[in-house]
């Protein structure tokens, strides 16, 4: 909907401009069709959120890189140091990462943008708290754990996830010592469940099926039969499955 006065045209600018410097202060950087849905643009027309986008790498808070893809060019938005300095708080652990295109991996980049997209269907469900896990908030709130999640959030019933996103399948040891961390986690009370979230249904389907041929874990330091109890606390859905449930609950 057109904001016909200026006053109010301009405040809605800037609560969009702050959702996406708050998005950013803990995803760094991400591409137009996520952050178009961060700020609540829907529909087919991008000419706003392009506006949008412009005006913030106008004033310094943005900073615009673009990536070769096999069908051209792909453009992703990081945020900037005085970027940083409008949502910094002084109670946050650590200072947050400002966005240095140089130290992009594009083995990495699809990964991190598929994890937003879940992170934002999480949080459209009701989900709060979001916490990447290779940052070191993740560290100083969870110290010695042996594997990182991609992130944790906590549902809108209290329940603590922490979250996989699997675009490809690990090998089957790998997932036996991340079942094992896993477990140790919700041992101790550090979250309650581990949601692995597949970009397709055949992925889910072997993932599923990979866990039903492990037998054995450890558990407290022992051996343990990995029966329905101790897969209880596994969760396995596809991206599609997440988002629909997301666009059903508005």
């Amino acid at each position: 909907m057109l904001i016909h006065n200026v006053t109010e045209r301009n405040k809605a600018v800037n609560r969009r401009i702050e959702a996406l410097l708050n998005f950013l202060k803990e995803e760094t950087f991400s591409d137009f069709q996520t952050l178009k849905k961060v700020v609540g643009y829907k529909g087919k027309h991008n000419h706003a959120m392009y506006n949008l986008l412009n005006k913030a790498v106008a004033l310094g808070l943005l900073s615009k890189h673009e990536y070769p893809v096999l069908t051209g060019k792909k453009s992703l938005w990081g945020i900037t140091m005085p970027g940083l300095a409008r949502v910094v708080n002084a109670d946050d652990p650590v200072f947050p990462a400002y966005f240095e295109p140089g130290k992009l991996r594009h083995w990495t980049l699809e990964h991190r943008l598929l994890n937003q997209r879940v992170r934002l269907a999480l949080e459209e469900k009701g989900g709060t708290g979001w916490l990447n896990g290779d940052r070191g908030a993740f560290m100083a709130r969870y110290p010695g754990v042996r594997h990182r999640p991609d992130g944790i959030i906590t549902l809108s019933s209290g329940a603590i996830v922490a979250v996989e996103t699997e675009r490809s399948l690990k090998t089957r040891a790998r997932y036996i010592s991340i079942i094992n961390s896993h477990l140790a986690a919700s041992d101790t009370g550090r979250w309650h469940y581990a949601m692995y979230v597949m970009p397709d249904d055949k992925t889910k389907e072997s993932l599923v099926r990979l866990f039903g041929s492990i037998r054995t874990v450890m558990r407290n330091s022992t051996p343990a039969p990995f029966d329905a109890k101790n897969r209880e606390m596994f969760l396995f859905r596809t991206l599609d499955e997440l988002e629909q449930a997301s666009t059903n609950r508005d």
